[in-house]
């Protein structure tokens, strides 16, 4: 609601409209002698601080409602790479192709949020990089998911769909297998580190690209299975 001093500015605002109004009417006569030019004045006087007002207070009835409308917005910070528990669900293979769940657990006792893409990067047993190309979107086991945020209470899960390609179709041609993985959540740059062997493939036998995985954004909840 408008404060005392914002009342009584719009009422002396409304009381200078209708004094111009009455003034112009208790004046007829007066106007009539002075010319009809007078009276041309008087009327848009009336109409210019009718208008104000009318103005005035849809402008406090506006700042009133967007104060109201930020006051009941929360804010969730996005979950830290310290708050989650990452792990990969069972994989599942059709026709040359490997499909995978993996799952975010917020450990803390914090709400926070994620959205978006995570990022993956395959390691050796040494602990090296192995090369990994990471595909945002669909592929034949990561279906169409939108992006939306994900809110995470403390002991609640989040997923992402994650999918490549085996060996199937490539004969003799061999690509690194993984022995730990660091998954990235998203809009975070330090990964988990988790132990993980996968053996992704990609692009064709004359152009082998090893190490090309597509993920989905994550989404709320665990599938079952």
């Amino acid at each position: 609601m408008p404060d005392p001093p914002t009342e009584r500015a719009a009422i002396v605002v409304l009381w200078g409209a209708w004094s111009v109004c009455a003034g112009t009417h208790f004046t007829k006569r007066a106007r009539e002698r002075r010319g009809l030019l007078m009276g041309r004045r008087g009327r848009v006087l009336a109409i210019v601080s009718l208008l104000a007002a009318g103005v005035f207070f849809g402008a406090l009835h506006a700042g009133t409602s967007v104060a109201r409308t930020d006051a009941k917005a929360v804010f969730l910070p996005r979950c830290l790479n310290t708050q989650l528990r990452v792990a990969p669900g069972q994989s599942e293979g059709a026709l040359g192709h490997i499909g995978v769940v993996v799952h975010f657990t917020n450990r803390s006792r914090s709400t926070c949020q994620l959205a978006g893409y995570p990022g993956l990067q395959m390691l050796d047993a040494a602990g090296r990089p192995i090369p990994t190309y990471v595909q945002r979107g669909i592929a034949y086991t990561v279906p169409k998911v939108p992006e939306r945020v994900v809110k995470l209470s403390p002991g609640a899960v989040a997923s992402f769909d994650l999918g490549y390609d085996d060996s199937t179709g490539f004969g003799d041609e061999k690509c690194p297998t993984s022995t730990r993985v660091e998954i990235t959540a998203p809009n975070d740059y330090r990964p988990l580190e988790i132990a993980w062997k996968i053996q992704p493939y990609g692009g064709d036998i004359p152009h082998l690209k090893c190490g090309e995985i597509t993920v989905s954004p994550v989404f709320a909840g665990a599938p079952a299975g």
